[in-house]
């Protein structure tokens, strides 16, 4: 059954209608107001007035090459100066299938344009009840004749204006205009806005161990959510349930964000079942990492807890600065398994610097600490994938009373290429059986990096100091990437016998961004478990995932 759902999905997200390049002149919310403005203004003959969702759309031409809506573009950068060039359905530029409302057009007098070439003026005279817009810097004149001189004096040539346009597919995809209905893009009248979303990956892997080889496969992701905003997105919730893995409740929040400007100071402040800010890697979605799996260091991450969290962000000419503070407890999940009482603190603290658009780098450095109250702490590490039968990593503390991790993380993008890593010890005082306090040591790092073959590259949010969604252009986005991970679970030193193992862990990765929503992501994974009761040798993992989020 499941197979037949993925198959379903693959098909269906692969159908797109006929779309063409078209220039989009203006779109506003659909009012009558607005609608009767629009409808009594007069536009080119090419030029349509379309009612799409809730707004009502402008847009002129349907051509095959972007070459063509370029040359089309220039006709109406004067007088609309936030005019681009999008892509749309062909069809709704013909009239018999499509519900098109055609703005009638208006009859107004000639227009006598003088144009100036070679230092010569030549008057023109257009009859047509389109606007005739200027390429360059011209003079519309209403009287019928005009009369000039030539001046010797030479003339400054106009800056060329940058042509503007979008290369990113709108409404392509069959399911655009059903995801649409699940957004509010306008505020009503209390400034609310709301989105419903949900994320499913799938995966299929293969798995090659010393003594066996299977493959498997497995929804590894079954979310929905629900978020909402007021008083111009100041305001916030947020609702999110899982139905798989060990924890059903996600981000069930409420926050506040505003500006002191004065000086120039963001702030966030959240209350809930909240992310607990403490690394690059765990504190980005799921959805935007760049393997399958996170690094081995998440053996070190902590779930989500209700708890509070105060972002401060000031930013400083090209560079900003991030302060995140959380105090928290157990989380819901936790809670209900009767888990009280074992309060923490996170602190994180980030620096970045843009260069420019697509250049920047990012240093960050964390500390948490949480009062266990002579609870036990287990950890264990899979090999890179969730497919993965058995856990080779694993060790168990008993008796703990206070668990600390520190980490430090760094960041580098250039246009395509990224860059990125970090390093994370986890250091746990726990009572030994003759009632000694010991501190027992482990620690975890990776780096990686990342191309795109096709696609602008990683994105980087600077204000919550996370990586943002791939979004791709016309053609997609197609990324490889390569990261190497180790993790270190044993601490033999002043007499102490924990040996959990040693890990590393070599990952190759293609990901596959066919539109905002679709990812496909393929991982190749050797893993070198030593030190372990269980086994101790190398493990071979091919592993695929479809992705659907939005």
């Amino acid at each position: 059954m499941k197979i037949v759902i993925l198959l379903t999905l693959l098909l269906s997200s692969l159908y797109a209608s006929k779309s063409c390049y078209t220039v989009q002149l203006m779109s506003a919310y659909n009012s009558t107001n607005i609608k009767d403005e629009i409808l009594n203004t007069s536009y080119d003959s090419s030029c349509k007035v379309m009612e799409i969702g809730k707004n009502i759309t402008v847009r002129c031409g349907c051509f095959e090459k972007i070459k063509d809506a370029r040359e089309h573009l220039s006709l109406f950068s004067g007088a609309y100066k936030k005019a681009y060039i999008a892509t749309t359905y062909a069809y709704r530029f013909e009239d018999k299938k499509s519900a098109v409302i055609v703005a009638p057009l208006l009859a107004p007098k000639p227009i006598v344009v003088v144009k100036e070439e070679k230092k010569k003026l030549q008057v023109v005279s257009k009859k047509k009840p389109a606007l005739v817009l200027e390429k360059k810097s011209k003079k519309t004149i209403k009287s019928k004749e005009v009369k000039t001189k030539t001046k010797k004096k030479k003339s400054k040539k106009p800056k060329e204006k940058k042509i503007k346009y979008v290369k990113k597919r709108d409404s392509v995809w069959f399911y655009d205009r059903y995801l649409d209905l699940l957004e509010s893009r306008h505020p009503n009248r209390y400034g609310y806005k709301y989105k419903f979303g949900a994320q499913v990956s799938y995966d299929m892997g293969y798995v090659n161990e010393a003594r066996e080889n299977y493959t498997d496969s497995d929804f590894r992701r079954i979310r929905v959510y629900h978020k909402g905003s007021f008083m111009d997105e100041r305001l916030f919730y947020e609702l999110e349930y899982s139905f798989t893995g060990p924890n059903n409740y996600k981000d069930i929040l409420v926050g506040y964000k505003d500006r002191v400007n004065s000086i120039g100071l963001d702030y966030r402040v959240k209350a809930g079942n909240i992310k607990i800010p403490f690394s690059l890697e765990t504190y980005t979605s799921s959805k935007n990492i760049t393997f399958m799996e996170r690094a081995a260091s998440d053996a070190f991450a902590e779930n989500r807890k209700l708890g509070v969290e105060l972002l401060l962000s000031q930013k400083l000419g090209n560079s900003r600065v991030n302060l995140f503070s959380a105090l928290y407890s157990d989380s819901i999940d936790e809670r209900k398994e009767d888990a009280y009482g074992q309060d923490g603190v996170a602190l994180r603290l980030t620096y970045s610097y843009k260069f420019h658009k697509r250049h920047l780098i990012s240093l960050g450095a964390a500390y948490m600490s949480r009062d266990m109250q002579g609870k036990n702490v287990k950890l264990n590490q899979s090999s890179g994938s969730r497919l993965l039968q058995h856990k080779y990593l694993s060790v168990k503390i008993k008796n703990v009373e206070t668990m600390a991790k520190n980490n430090v993380e760094a960041l580098y993008i250039f246009n395509k290429y990224s860059l990125q890593g970090e390093y994370t010890r986890f250091g746990l005082d726990a009572y030994n059986k003759r009632d000694y306090l010991q501190n027992y040591n482990f620690d975890a790092y990776y780096i990686e990096g990342s191309y795109f073959l096709i696609g602008k590259g990683k994105k980087y949010k600077f204000k919550e100091s996370i990586l943002g969604k791939i979004k791709p252009n016309i053609d997609g986005a197609l990324e490889l990437a390569l990261r190497y991970s180790y993790i270190n679970l044993t601490d033999t030193s002043n007499d102490k016998d924990e040996v959990g193992g040693t890990q590393s862990d070599y990952t190759m990765g293609v990901n596959w961004y066919v539109s905002k929503e679709l990812k496909f992501m393929l991982n190749y994974i050797i893993s070198e478990p030593t030190g372990t009761e269980k086994y101790d040798g190398l493990l071979q993992i091919v592993q695929g995932r479809v992705l659907f989020a939005f």
